[in-house]
């Protein structure tokens, strides 16, 4: 096999899925060997923070010892004589009737515990060979003379000192054996646990040589006594009861008291300590073999996983992806039913089959562990198939396009375009509540009650469903608002008018798509509307400019030869009648020309505006002075109401001056007779404004919005002199200050008032 076959992707492939296979085995085993270690819920700091003796194991073995030397040292006076076991020693007198007083003595105990099938096992368990020998121990109750083990004075009721024959016997056998473990751990087998009890002149010691002195030599040790309440010891914790078991032995023992407590953890005795010494060492090396194990097999499932979906599907040498024509072009649903199947198929075959075998390599106590090992490794198996059967449908595109879902999306395509806003949102509500309250259900009872490994499998599957679920449905509720927020933007983007604004129609989908749709139409209905009115106005204000243009050539030729005829002073008086009323109608229509033209400007914005700080007050007074003479001759006088120093406005000179000329103009033509024309300037904080107000000489029957449109007179009748423009004018100048111009009608009240910005 030369080296381009052996590299070619058929073949990498095929040697990354053995590498998969074996790292995955790599990782099970790892993660077992971690699990069944003791030490498995301390974390990784315990591998090189500490030693034997620092670990929580050796505290509970000098716990355990320390609680069983001083029940030794009860026991001693109950089974020993002058220091030796001895088997005459009484331990418990009945009363087995009239004058039949009996003593149980340690010898007599044990034959009788022989005979009824009571034994000592090898863990010093009391323990029983035969029920039924146990059984034939008659139930009577007797009176207790005596128990040595047990104190009489807490007897409070008569029935308090009757006892059962197997009950006491029960009893002493538990301290016996309580008594046999301790004389084997502390006397008669060498033992690294030291002690030394000093009660008055008594001793209790299995090391003579253990004093105050040489006790600080061992390695771990803890020294009480009855002169104080601290407890001398380098063990990381204190003993939990050696305070109190000390002074609780002074109810038997004199007082003061010393005790001595030492372990030697250089190990020099095969006991207890030595064996989890080696044990805990031995645990060590197993826990970073796993650690070390499970890193490995990950990182490598991780990259050769990693390889596989990436080259799923790829074959040498062809473009695209190559699919099984057998299995991939299953529907996605399919494969998930499959999936299920073949993980309930495997667990069934596991509960029979798989368990059974895996007990007979694995100790007893490992065994729940096992299984559930055993049930993941199985569906792990089980759904890598159909994994990268779905990875490789997903890259040909046949996934949606094959699923059952998207069968069943596009026949209720119409129902859900048809749907209402309100409909689709509550649907969508109920379906979240339906599915939590299913959810919330299911999983207080099951998480109750469920105690099987695939019960507990089957609830997360079902609770990542149902977080999928929630998301989904989330998301078509988040989208929606989306798409309503956009729908909103929209609608107030051409409101304040953006006709030109329009939505991207392939970012909503549904209903919200027609919605979108229609409202682009009315935009671009609103933008045709809005064209055809501009170019309309911008033909009327081109027709209206160039007719003036036109009349104002032959109408200046007929004002100058007006002009010259009344410079020849003809003698026929009715022609000079003639002439003056000729003057003055052309005069007019020349007002009205030029009136119709500087319109037309300002509506279509062909006008310059030169901004320059404006002493409002003093032209005012000008405007005042100027049309003082002009309203004489209607008897109309001037009120002004000005502030004594000058204010400030942003305004063109010319334009502003315009405005005046047109109101000042207005009042002069419509004002009652002999009335009063009054003129205000006010300035506050919000700005500089200018009033005027006339009581019109006819009724203003009119709207004051109306007024400000073109060719639009407070004479209805039309009798006296103006063109109609020059409210409307004045208005359109003002607002191209940055004015604000307001009319307001009180009865027969006439007021305008424009309002400027002052300069700071």
């Amino acid at each position: 096999m030369d080296k381009n076959t052996f590299l070619s992707k058929s073949r990498m492939k095929v040697w990354v899925t053995i590498l998969h296979i074996a790292a995955f085995i790599v990782f099970v085993i790892g993660i077992s060997i971690i699990y069944c270690n003791e030490n498995f819920n301390r974390g990784l700091l315990w591998i090189n923070a500490e030693k034997y003796d620092d670990s929580p194991a050796f505290r509970t073995q000098f716990d355990s010892d320390v609680s069983l030397l001083f029940s030794y040292a009860n026991l001693k006076d109950i089974f020993e004589t002058d220091g030796k076991f001895d088997i005459n020693k009484d331990v418990f007198g009945l009363n087995m009737g009239p004058s039949n007083d009996v003593d149980f003595t340690v010898g007599a105990i044990i034959e009788y515990a022989k005979r009824h099938g009571f034994y000592i096992d090898e863990h010093f368990q009391v323990s029983i060979v035969d029920q039924s020998l146990v059984n034939q121990i008659e139930d009577t109750s007797y009176f207790v003379n005596y128990r040595t083990y047990a104190d009489t004075s807490g007897l409070v009721e008569p029935g308090d000192a009757y006892i059962s024959m197997k009950t006491i016997i029960t009893e002493s056998l538990v301290l016996l054996s309580k008594y046999y473990n301790a004389y084997e751990r502390f006397i008669l087998t060498p033992s690294n646990f030291r002690y030394r009890l000093e009660y008055g002149d008594i001793v209790y010691t299995n090391d003579r040589t253990l004093n105050i002195k040489s006790v600080y030599g061992y390695g771990k040790y803890a020294i009480t006594s009855s002169q104080g309440m601290m407890v001398d010891t380098n063990l990381s914790e204190i003993p939990k009861e050696l305070s109190y078991q000390a002074e609780k032995l002074t109810d038997k023992l004199p007082k003061p008291y010393k005790v001595y407590i030492a372990v030697n953890t250089v190990y020099t005795a095969t006991d207890a300590y030595a064996l989890a010494n080696v044990d805990y060492l031995r645990q060590r090396r197993a826990y970073s073999i796993g650690l070390v194990a499970a890193t490995v097999g990950l990182i490598l499932m991780s990259l050769s996983m990693a390889y596989l979906l990436i080259f799923s599907g790829h074959s040498e040498g062809k473009k695209g992806i190559k699919i099984n024509k057998l299995f991939d072009i299953i529907p996605v649903e399919v494969k998930i039913l499959l999936l299920t199947f073949g993980i309930v198929l495997v667990f069934a075959a596991n509960n029979f089959i798989g368990q059974k075998v895996l007990h007979i390599y694995i100790e007893k106590k490992h065994w729940n562990f096992a299984n559930q090992m055993l049930n993941y490794a199985s569906v792990y198996i089980v759904a890598l198939p159909i994994v990268f059967s779905i990875v490789r449908e997903y890259k040909a595109g046949l996934l949606w396009k094959n699923s059952y879902t998207k069968v069943i999306k596009e026949s209720f395509s119409v129902y859900m375009l048809k749907r209402s806003f309100k409909k689709k949102w509550g649907s969508n509500f109920l379906v979240l509540m339906l599915v939590d309250f299913i959810a919330v259900t299911f999983f207080l009872v099951t998480t109750i009650n469920e105690k099987r490994l695939l019960g507990r499998l089957m609830i997360f599957i079902c609770f990542i469903i149902f977080l999928v679920v929630n998301f989904i449905i989330f998301n078509k509720i988040y989208k929606t608002a989306i798409a309503f927020d956009s729908i909103a933007e929209a609608i107030k983007e051409i409101a304040s008018g953006d006709t030109r604004y329009r939505l991207n129609e392939d970012e909503f989908a549904g209903r919200e798509a027609s919605v979108v749709k229609d409202l682009n139409n009315i935009s671009k209905g609103f933008q045709g509307a809005i064209n055809d009115q501009v170019k309309s106005e911008r033909l009327k204000a081109d027709l209206i400019t160039n007719v003036s243009h036109d009349i104002k050539t032959p109408l200046t030729s007929i004002i100058n030869y007006v002009d010259l005829i009344k410079r020849e002073k003809p003698e026929n008086a009715k022609i000079q009648e003639y002439l003056d009323i000729l003057s003055v109608k052309s005069q007019h229509l020349k007002n009205l020309t030029e009136d119709l033209v500087e319109a037309s400007k300002v509506s279509s914005g062909n006008i310059s505006v030169d901004l320059r700080d404006i002493d409002l007050v003093e032209m005012i007074n000008q405007t005042n002075g100027e049309f003082e003479e002009k309203f004489s001759e209607k008897g109309l006088s001037i009120i002004s109401n000005t502030p004594s120093s000058g204010v400030m406005i942003k305004a063109d000179g010319r334009h502003l001056w315009r405005v005046l000329e047109n109101l000042y103009n207005n009042a002069f033509k419509y004002a009652a007779k002999n009335s009063r024309i009054y003129i205000d300037v006010i300035s506050d904080n919000t700005g500089a404004t200018f009033v005027i107000k006339n009581i019109s000489e006819n009724p203003l029957n009119i709207r004051p919005d109306e007024l400000t449109e073109r060719f639009v007179r407070g004479d209805v009748s039309r009798t006296t002199e103006g063109s109609g423009l020059g409210l409307s004018i004045a208005k359109s100048l003002t607002i191209l200050q940055g004015g604000k111009f307001d009319i307001i009608i009180d009865g027969d009240l006439f007021k305008v008032q424009i309002k400027f910005e002052k300069v700071a």
